[in-house]
């Protein structure tokens, strides 16, 4: 009984020192917005689905049980994910949850009714994203004939991301971020090119349109969560993001931008002039910000419920 004592004295303290470090860590978050849009692409590559909330977990945003990217399109030769960039089609499918199903439209197609996860009956297929080898499971022949049919290639086929996978940011582009020490060796993905949440903000989306000479909107980014916040390009400088009062994301870099951006999703064309990605080369840079760059990495380091209009607090 002699040690106990101490030993829970010493307990209260840790717990107690912890609790300070919290409380002074969430005094030095500063006001800088709200969020104005939530976005959540069930399927990699399609067009955003809008939604007034959604949960933040471990692998990204998730609405019915569905979580982002969770499926993908598949050349079934190959195994290589296929998206925006191989078939800028892709941006005219819409996708919508409900409580059962995750459902397809696309101009001139009949509805496409998808489970929320393959029936286990299915068979599993090696597939690749970005040089990463895992299993999916394949969602079925109708599916395949139907994304075939759209898309024009008699080899694409629609695959889920398996529980079982642990693809990491930090093996990501060949490890190249394993120096990064804001990323963490247990932060999730399922099939997003790199990380879980991409934030972005709209004062960045203004000031990049002024210097652009073609029309650009939030869009060609694909951000999973939008700030109207109070100035441009802070978000190259963010460690912390709060939402509401509950969840916190940890900002992990800079998101450096791709030739997706160039490909105008109302009308699925590339633009000629290789825009916005020619403009954000040279004006990034001129104001202080990562070049090419748009967006922030994040992974959720305290999960929960978000909401359209929750006010937005930052840690740089």
């Amino acid at each position: 009984m002699e040690t106990l004592v101490p030993l829970s004295v010493v307990g209260i303290w840790k717990y107690l020192a912890a609790a300070w470090i919290r409380r002074d860590i969430e005094r030095q978050f500063q006001y800088f917005g709200t969020v104005s849009c939530i976005n959540l692409y069930p399927v990699k590559g399609c067009h955003a689905t809008r939604v007034k909330s959604a949960r933040c977990g471990a692998r990204g945003l998730e609405v019915n049980g569905v979580e982002d990217r969770c499926i993908m399109v598949v050349d079934r030769q190959t195994g290589i994910g296929q998206y925006m960039r191989h078939f800028p089609k892709m941006t005219y499918i819409t996708v919508t949850v409900d409580d059962r199903f995750i459902v397809l439209d696309a101009p001139n197609m009949e509805t496409l009714c998808l489970p929320h996860s393959p029936d286990s009956s299915q068979q599993l297929i090696i597939c690749e994203i970005h040089a990463c080898k895992l299993m999916a499971r394949d969602f079925g022949d109708e599916a395949a004939k139907w994304i075939a049919k759209f898309l024009e290639n008699e080899n694409l086929r629609l695959v889920h991301f398996i529980e079982s996978n642990n693809r990491l940011t930090i093996e990501t582009e060949n490890k190249r971020r394993q120096g990064n020490l804001q990323i963490s060796q247990d932060d999730k993905i399922s099939f997003s090119c790199v990380s879980s949440y991409l934030l972005s903000n709209e004062r960045t989306l203004d000031e990049l349109a002024k210097q652009t000479p073609e029309s650009i909107k939030m869009d060609n980014f694909r951000p999973n969560i939008v700030i109207d916040g109070k100035s441009p390009f802070e978000e190259d400088t963010w460690s912390q993001v709060r939402i509401g009062e509950n969840v916190v994301f940890r900002c992990q870099e800079s998101c450096k931008r791709c030739m997706v951006t160039t490909i105008d999703t109302d009308t699925a064309q590339r633009s000629l002039k290789n825009e916005p990605l020619k403009t954000m080369k040279t004006y990034k840079e001129s104001v202080g910000g990562v070049p090419t760059s748009f967006g922030v990495y994040a992974a959720a380091e305290m999960g929960g419920e978000i909401h359209v209009g929750d006010e937005v607090y930052v840690l740089k």
